[in-house]
């Protein structure tokens, strides 16, 4: 177990017996989540193409896209074997879902009022690291199915003297955001991001732990769709520094359609044989057929690709599917999702669940304290330990990336609070000596404090000061 996650765990063993029953078990949640992986939210409109992409990023077409009951309810993807399906209702219990052909059902078998979550368990590599959390979607039909997606990631919309729902609600909030953007952010995505901010405490939504994607990029105008979306996405980070770390482009649908098995050799014979037809003809296709094509099956290749992936796509099918399917997922960007979720969520993950442990228990102390000053003391006790020194270098960061994004500062502390070794941290080859790393860790300290007495703006300031303290720890574990 890593110090940082030994440490919270240690704090829940000790602050359990200073609160009430229900809060006894927000910290048995709490301690239960220590070992598994990082808990993934992806959020973002109706229609945004959540559900799309959960599927290309799992590798199985798995979530409902078509609007139906599983679409408006959280659904939890974690691995798992067997492989199944089951609905989780408010009051606990749960009920198996039907499985067929590794499909959710369109029917829950349950009114929606009794349904707290769906879980699937798959064995989907992608799930080994983190557990995907598919929501309802902001300014969804109902408010009950935004409140969903609100309690899920944040715990918005529990009563304040409902214990049995503020505790299962801090049990089960998200620990990262995945924020997935149609084409220009909209009133209730700003609202929906500062809410998070404000509900993840002194990390917020920042470069610490939320990231967005563009993920309709296939659908923009212009002779290089994805051209575009790039610099819309660049844009938008820019616009959103202080609540996600970068934003990329993306295809959804063209990723579901590369990775998810549903492109054969039929379809792109099919591809193959339009090649030549002008692309004002196959726009007027159902108006006017076109010779030696059934217009059904070319309507269902256009929905497993789009426009773009039609139009494009059909010059890369002469070789059949697997030149196809290469083209799909290098075209896609889902790799870029992937790298950007890897480098800048899963390479924290043990400091993001520190820092989220942190807040709900600082919270259940103040809600079910029987001795709150003792409780929150050793919260505090906690806090100072150097062992949960990376949640201090994440605090940093978070207020760097806010107030003085393009600091040379960020790329640095970027690097030392990733989960990787000493030797990277401090710019070292992996066959450093530990003589070495101490050497350069020391060297890296001074230099660190010397930017934090110089430094222009309070972040930067306080990023040097917590810089040094990371260089000396290093040195210290280098040379003990």
């Amino acid at each position: 177990m890593r110090p940082v996650v030994a440490r919270i765990a240690r704090l829940c063993d000790d602050i359990g017996p200073l609160l009430a029953a229900d809060g006894q078990d927000t910290v048995a949640a709490v301690r239960a989540g220590l070992s598994e992986p990082l808990r993934l939210a992806v959020v973002g409109r109706v229609k945004a193409g959540k559900s799309t992409l959960v599927n290309a990023l799992v590798k199985r077409r798995i979530a409902p896209t078509a609007v139906g009951e599983c679409t408006r309810t959280v659904t939890w993807y974690r691995y798992g074997a067997p492989e199944r399906a089951e609905v989780e209702l408010r009051d606990g219990s749960r009920r198996d879902l039907p499985w067929r052909g590794g499909r959710l059902p369109d029917s829950l078998g349950v009114p929606a009022e009794q349904v707290a979550r769906v879980v699937v368990y798959l064995q989907a590599a992608a799930l080994r690291d983190q557990t995907v959390i598919d929501t309802p979607g902001l300014a969804t039909l109902t408010s009950a199915n935004e409140a969903a997606t609100r309690a899920e990631v944040f715990g918005a919309g529990a009563a304040p003297d409902d214990a049995e729902q503020v505790s299962r609600y801090a049990a089960g909030q998200a620990e990262a955001l995945l924020f997935v953007f149609r084409e220009a952010e909209r009133k209730d995505e700003i609202e929906f991001l500062t809410q998070f901010r404000a509900a993840t405490g002194e990390i917020g939504a920042s470069a610490v732990n939320a990231v967005g994607v563009l993920s309709q990029s296939d659908q923009f105008t212009g002779t290089d769709p994805f051209e575009v979306a790039d610099g819309r996405a660049a844009q938008l980070a820019a616009a959103r520094a202080a609540d996600v770390s970068a934003v990329v482009a993306a295809s959804g649908l063209l990723a579901q359609a590369a990775r998810t098995g549903r492109l054969g050799e039929g379809e792109a014979r099919l591809l193959a044989g339009i090649a030549d037809v002008p692309e004002s003809l196959l726009r007027l296709r159902r108006t006017r057929p076109l010779p030696g094509t059934d217009p059904a099956e070319l309507d269902r290749l256009f929905g497993l690709l789009g426009v773009h992936g039609v139009h494009q796509g059909r010059h890369r099918s002469a070789r059949g599917a697997h030149e196809l399917v290469q083209w799909l997922e290098s075209v896609s960007g889902v790799a870029k999702v992937e790298d950007l979720v890897r480098r800048s969520l899963l390479s924290r993950a043990h400091a993001l669940k520190a820092m989220r442990a942190l807040r709900v228990l600082t919270d259940a102390a103040n809600r079910t304290g029987l001795d709150t000053g003792a409780a929150l003391g050793l919260i505090e006790q906690a806090r100072l330990d150097p062992a949960l020194h990376p949640v201090r270098e994440l605090r940093a960061l978070r207020h760097l990336v806010a107030e003085a994004p393009v600091s040379p500062l960020r790329a640095e502390l970027e690097r030392v609070s990733a989960d990787t070794t000493d030797q990277v941290r401090v710019g070292l080859p992996a066959s450093a000596t530990p003589d070495d790393v101490a050497t350069a860790a020391r060297r890296c300290a001074a230099a660190a404090q010397e930017q934090a007495a110089f430094a222009p703006m309070p972040a930067e300031a306080e990023a040097g000061r917590v810089l040094a303290r990371s260089y000396q720890l290093i040195a210290q574990r280098a040379r003990p």
